[in-house]
């Protein structure tokens, strides 16, 4: 990829339209490709393509089908972090609320509680 030289968007929309992808409405192309970028939509359209080597899209392999896919992850993953943060502030009182009320307010001042016993 590094001896490949840049294409402006009008470059890359004519080499998707080259190798297939079709386009609703091709307006609405560049928004996408300026915003979001080439190489990072290229992992949704990888499973449109019949031809891996050459890049060739199957037919009827939309642009607007790589955004929905798009938005579809963006939106999942905001989703899963939304959850893995809840959990990792309630695991974090949980700790906070145990050590505190075994060891004292300054826990996290001493490193013998810490330390893995087996370990040593």
């Amino acid at each position: 990829m590094a001896n490949k030289l840049p294409k402006t968007v009008e470059e890359q929309i004519n080499l998707l339209l080259e190798r297939g992808m079709l386009f609703k409405n091709i307006d609405n192309a560049p928004h996408f490709l300026k915003n979001i970028s080439y190489y990072r939509l290229k992992g949704y359209w990888w499973e449109m393509q019949s031809d891996k080597v050459e890049h060739k899209f199957k037919a009827d392999s939309y642009f607007e089908n790589v955004i929905d896919l798009y938005n579809f992850d963006r939106h999942l993953r905001l989703l899963m972090f939304d959850a893995i943060e809840r959990i990792e502030v309630a695991l974090r009182t949980k700790l906070i609320q145990h050590l505190s009320l075994a060891y004292g307010p300054l826990f996290y001042l001493d490193y013998d509680i810490f330390n893995d016993k087996i370990k040593q």
